[in-house]
C-alpha cells in the first residue's frame, strides 16, 4: 500500500484524540498496561497533543480514502531526550487504526519517516517505547532500532531507542 500523509489541523483534533484511546482500548484488551491515559486524558496531555498540532508536527496518514495511523515528528525532543546537538527526527504517537492492524501501516510510516528525514540529510531516528512492553519493544528492534538508554517520566520507564539513518545516493 502507498500512503499519502498531511499535516492534521486544529479542528481534527478530536479525531487524533479518538485514535489515541482506541489504540489504549486495544491494548487494555491485550491486557498490556500502556497508553491508558488516552481513555481520558489529563489536562497536560491534551495540551501536548494540541502543541503539536500547532507546530504542524502530527500527521496523519492515508490509503486512497481513509485515515489508516497518525504520528507526530519532532526535530528536538527535550523532555524524553535532553538537550543534542546531532541531527534528529524523533516519533511520537505513532498508531494505526484497528481495522488496518497487521497489514504493516506501521512499518510503511517508519520507513517513509526514514526516506523523508534521509533527504533532509538528519542523521538518526529515535523514539521512545513503554520499557515494560515487550511486544512493541520487540517490534522496534526487528525494524532495526537500538536501546540505547531508558528515562523515567511520567511515573512510567521508557526505553529509548535509536537507529542511524543509512545515507542512500
Amino acid at each position: 500500500m502507498k500512503l499519502r500523509y498531511r499535516k492534521i489541523k486544529m479542528d481534527e483534533a478530536d479525531e487524533v484524540f479518538l485514535l489515541l484511546k482506541e489504540s489504549a482500548e486495544w491494548l487494555k484488551d491485550k491486557e498490556i498496561d500502556y497508553w491508558q491515559e488516552w481513555h481520558s486524558p489529563p489536562e497536560p496531555y491534551k495540551e501536548w497533543i494540541l502543541e503539536g498540532i500547532r507546530k504542524e508536527e502530527l500527521y496523519f496518514a492515508f490509503d486512497d480514502v481513509n485515515i489508516v495511523g497518525m504520528y507526530r515528528l519532532q526535530y528536538e525532543d527535550e523532555i524524553f531526550w535532553g538537550k543534542r546537538t546531532d541531527k534528529a527526527g524523533y516519533i511520537h504517537s505513532l498508531t494505526t487504526k484497528r481495522e488496518y492492524s497487521g497489514k504493516g501501516i506501521g512499518t510503511e510510516i517508519l520507513q517513509d519517516i526514514e526516506k523523508e528525514l534521509n533527504d533532509n540529510g538528519v542523521v538518526y531516528l529515535r523514539l521512545d517505547c513503554g520499557s515494560k512492553v515487550a511486544g512493541l519493544r520487540k517490534y522496534y528492534e526487528e525494524y532495526g532500532f537500538n536501546a540505547v538508554g531508558e528515562v523515567s517520566l511520567f511515573g512510567e520507564t521508557l526505553t529509548l531507542y535509536e537507529k542511524e539513518i543509512v545515507k542512500t545516493a
